[in-house]
């Protein structure tokens, strides 16, 4: 009996100790967790009055304090460095959304689909570039150097306002006449169209009425310029009269050509009583 008693206490005693085992493993990763959750909520608190610790001695927002963000030194402005950053943020941003697109376009078969693919791409660019065009001409006017920006595809706005320059005017005429080729073309290609004299004719005299209206047009914006210039009489636009010099006087020269006016008038009523 004393013998069996120890034959099942030798082997029991390995079991016992694998179980032993077990539960001190289980206990120690149990122990480690618990302690790593405390270290974490202790750094936090500290962080916090690490900070407050900065405020109170004046030295924030320059403080040393592990995992510290300095806050906007501009807020509510973009400047320079913070634009290229966020450019280059714009740029990263972009190339991982054309591999995610990409990606994506790999399961997608037909030309149909690539060409879908292509125009939604465009159009994010132009939305891109039209924003970042906004941008510039924005950071342009805060830098005081607008109208003189440096931005792709920037206009400078009129520096003379309502008022039509000699450059413009000439840049104006030359429109005008592309123009004009322009519409003669145009007529030309109807008028190919049209047969007959009657037609042709209509096409002339519609063509000359329109050459009056822009020679109308052009020799009243001319004496305007020559009044804003100061050569007003002396103005050299095509069928310019000078405006009379002595108002309500009748002068030599300007009787002669009277009595000369009259002459010719006499004898013109006279050849139509002989008639």
């Amino acid at each position: 009996m004393m013998k069996l008693a120890m034959i099942t206490l030798l082997t029991s005693t390995p079991l016992v100790s694998a179980r032993l085992m077990a539960t001190s493993a289980h206990t120690d990763k149990s122990c480690l967790a618990e302690d790593l959750q405390h270290r974490v909520a202790l750094q936090n608190k500290l962080a916090g009055v690490c900070v407050d610790m900065c405020k109170e001695i004046g030295a924030y927002p320059k403080c040393t304090c592990p995992d510290f963000v300095q806050p906007d030194s501009t807020p509510g402005v973009m400047t320079w460095p913070e634009l290229l950053d966020h450019m280059d943020n714009l740029s990263e941003w972009g190339h991982g959304e054309l591999k995610a697109w990409s990606q994506q376009a790999s399961f997608v078969q037909g030309s149909q689909s690539e060409m879908a693919c292509l125009a939604d791409d465009l159009k994010n660019r132009m939305q891109l570039q039209n924003k970042l065009a906004g941008v510039c001409v924005d950071m342009c006017k805060e830098v005081g150097a607008f109208p003189k920006c440096t931005c792709p595809d920037f206009v400078a706005p009129d520096s003379t306002p309502g008022v039509m320059t000699w450059p413009e005017l000439l840049e104006h005429m030359d429109n005008l006449s592309e123009w004009g080729h322009g519409e003669l073309k145009a007529w030309s290609s109807q008028a190919s169209f049209v047969q007959g004299t009657q037609s042709l004719k209509a096409c002339a005299t519609a063509d000359l009425k329109h050459r009056m209206q822009v020679q109308n047009k052009l020799a009243g914006v001319c004496v305007d310029m020559c009044k804003e210039v100061g050569a007003f009489p002396k103005c050299t636009c095509p069928d310019f009269v000078a405006p009379d010099s002595t108002p309500g006087v009748m002068t030599w020269p300007e009787l002669l050509e009277h009595m000369d006016n009259l002459s010719e008038w006499g004898h013109s009523q006279l050849k139509s009583w002989a008639r």
